[in-house]
């Protein structure tokens, strides 16, 4: 799906593919899930080749610039949310060298450029009075706020997690821990490579950023050094959260074999009384004895009472 929004005399308009051809206007061209139609169009009125559209839209490139020939090329990575599950996907975005238009592809509805989408339709003007540099560092700022509102969920997450840990371990808590930290190291790497796209633009390696918007993205650098940290923080407190899991079901599993040792030594010196009495040997002399029977459980019963007495008076039930 594409479409295009223009901003001239203070004005944010919807616009067509023409729009970007036009100096007087700054237009933004926003494709979600392009169609080759769509690309075939955007290759013709801006001069991209269809070998770097191709590239734009592998969902799994990684952050990168580009300088090529009308326009520079950013490939940055943004939370992407699917059917319960949050991944990253990439968003490439090309800065026009006339500075007069920028064009972004994505795979998806990412929340950053969906709110983007809405600031610019409700006529917040100042994403473009700024220039076009000024606009892509929104876009980036919006695509990092979004992972910290991911952090922030999922240490929420894990919260819950420690409480079910201590109160109620069980395989699908251990299923939970081993699903955030995948998400974790997939956010970390993500998060590293944006960083190397953000330093990229601070070394001048992208020539459509002015040095007056330049500095802006020191900013954006430092956001993604905090969420790296971050990162690795929660999947630090995930592992220790994991060895008390691991702790608490072994100590689950002792109390389950002392309980059970200590059923079992409850009816070992009966099964041995009942073993050498059952011998039936010809001269054993309680074998035709009238009381031997009553004699027997009466041991079997205070040999049981002696063994629980201990056991307490030991603690160990």
């Amino acid at each position: 799906m594409l479409t295009v929004y223009k901003y001239a005399k203070g004005i944010i308009k919807k616009g067509e593919l023409t729009d970007l051809k036009k100096p007087s206007t700054l237009t933004w061209a926003d494709v979600n899930r392009p169609s080759k139609e769509e690309l075939n169009k955007i290759s013709e009125e801006t001069g991209i080749t269809p070998v770097d559209l191709k590239e734009a839209i592998d969902e799994a490139e990684r952050p990168r610039t580009s300088d090529l020939t009308n326009y520079s090329l950013l490939t940055f990575r943004a939370p992407l949310f699917k059917n319960g599950d949050i991944r990253t996907t990439s968003v490439s975005i090309f800065i026009s060298k006339n500075r007069n238009n920028i064009i972004t592809i994505r795979h998806g509805d990412t929340k950053s450029i969906s709110k983007v989408r809405q600031l610019v339709e409700t006529n917040k003007t100042v994403l473009f009075e700024r220039g076009v540099d000024y606009f892509v560092y929104r876009l980036l700022d919006e695509i990092l706020n979004t992972y910290f509102l991911v952090m922030d969920n999922i240490e929420d997450s894990i919260g819950k997690i420690e409480d079910d840990v201590m109160k109620n371990p069980d395989k699908k808590v251990v299923s939970h821990i081993f699903e955030i930290k995948k998400t974790l190291i997939y956010f970390t790497k993500s998060l590293i490579a944006n960083r190397e796209v953000i330093t990229s633009i601070e070394k001048q390696y992208v020539t459509d950023i002015t040095p007056k918007n330049r500095r802006l993205f020191r900013n954006l650098y430092n956001d993604v050094v905090q969420l790296v940290d971050t990162a690795s923080t929660l999947r630090e407190v995930l592992t220790g959260t994991l060895d008390v899991y691991l702790s608490s079901a072994s100590n689950n599993l002792n109390q389950v074999m002392k309980t059970l040792t200590v059923g079992a030594s409850f009816i070992l010196i009966p099964t041995l009384i009942a073993s050498i009495y059952g011998m039936n040997f010809e001269f054993m002399p309680e074998l035709h004895w009238k009381y031997g029977y009553f004699f027997s459980l009466v041991v079997m019963v205070f040999s049981i009472a002696g063994m629980y007495g201990f056991f307490r008076r030991k603690g160990w039930i």
